[in-house]
């Protein structure tokens, strides 16, 4: 291809420009773009900003309750690390310090525990002083003397010393006290028989006072009564009371009468008919008696007798 041929210009005469900024320094620091115009506002809804500030304060109190959980969570787990860390350091001690205690000793003290619980408690004074205690049997110790722990229901108390013996009945309730205040002094029994009787304790005479009583100590007493003339013998078991009289009835069983005589005869027994002759073992009291025999023709023969524990026979065609 044929290039075409060049038109020459003439030259121009060129006014000096004003002073530029090389063309370098246009390039190292390019002018600054104009300012584009604000964009248009356009009703799109709610904006980004409403929308975060909105989800803010939905999410802010489900992680401020989230964070008080955890941070109660790590104190409770610092606690107990804590108090592991001392129960690991004092319990060598407290297992050094205690007493060796013996497989049976749980059961005894949850026996007492209970006994505190569910039972009473008993004070003892005595005049004198110094008096054993005997509860149930078992001697507790001497007045004054409280002892505490027994359980609810009666129990008998007794109280022992030279001065004599006194007992007594208590009844322990829960929770409760019962006081037992005694004075040990003598008493009195009287003896009631239908004869004479000699009184005796372990192989010792007593002897009545003026109003035909025996002053013994307080206590259980066992006292012999007997009669010679009567064959009678008998032992009777007494509780003297402190100040108090102790009456003893004696009351003899019965023995026999027999009366026989040559005809039949009306008997009479301390102005009493009994029946006729012969009488074969009529039961009759021990004691002076008065026998009348009543023949058929009017005569009358009179005995006074006595008639002990042996069986008695009377002949009434004997002599007197």
């Amino acid at each position: 291809m044929v290039e075409p041929p060049r038109v020459v210009e003439p030259p121009r005469v060129v006014e000096p420009a004003p002073l530029v900024e090389p063309a370098y320094v246009a390039a190292v620091h390019p002018a600054p773009a104009p300012a584009a115009a604000p964009p248009v506002a356009r009703d799109e809804g709610p904006s980004i900003a409403a929308s975060i500030g909105e989800r803010a304060r939905t999410i802010l109190p489900s992680v401020a309750r989230w964070l008080a959980i955890a941070a109660g969570s790590v104190a409770i787990a610092a606690g107990a690390w804590f108090g592991v860390s001392y129960l690991r350091r004092v319990m060598p001690a407290l297992t050094t310090s205690r007493p060796a205690v013996d497989t049976a000793a749980p059961a005894r003290e949850a026996t007492t525990t209970t006994n505190l619980r569910t039972g009473g408690e008993l004070r003892v004074k005595s005049t004198p002083e110094g008096a054993r205690v005997i509860l149930d049997g078992k001697e507790r110790g001497v007045t004054p003397l409280t002892v505490t722990g027994l359980t609810t229901g009666t129990h008998e108390v007794m109280l022992t010393s030279s001065a004599g013996t006194v007992r007594r009945t208590i009844k322990i309730i829960v929770n409760e006290a019962v006081d037992v205040d005694e004075s040990i002094f003598p008493g009195w029994v009287a003896v009631l028989a239908p004869f004479d009787v000699e009184i005796s304790e372990d192989g010792r005479a007593l002897r009545v006072d003026e109003r035909d009583q025996i002053m013994l100590p307080p206590g259980i007493h066992d006292l012999r009564l007997r009669n010679a003339s009567l064959n009678y013998t008998t032992v009777q078991h007494v509780e003297v009371k402190p100040g108090a009289t102790t009456t003893v009835r004696v009351t003899p069983p019965s023995s026999t009468l027999t009366v026989t005589a040559a005809e039949p005869s009306e008997v009479w027994l301390d102005g009493q008919r009994i029946g006729e002759t012969p009488l074969n073992a009529i039961a009759a009291s021990l004691g002076s008696h008065e026998i009348t025999v009543r023949r058929p023709g009017g005569a009358e023969r009179r005995f006074s007798v006595t008639i002990g524990a042996t069986p008695f026979t009377l002949n009434a065609d004997a002599s007197r």
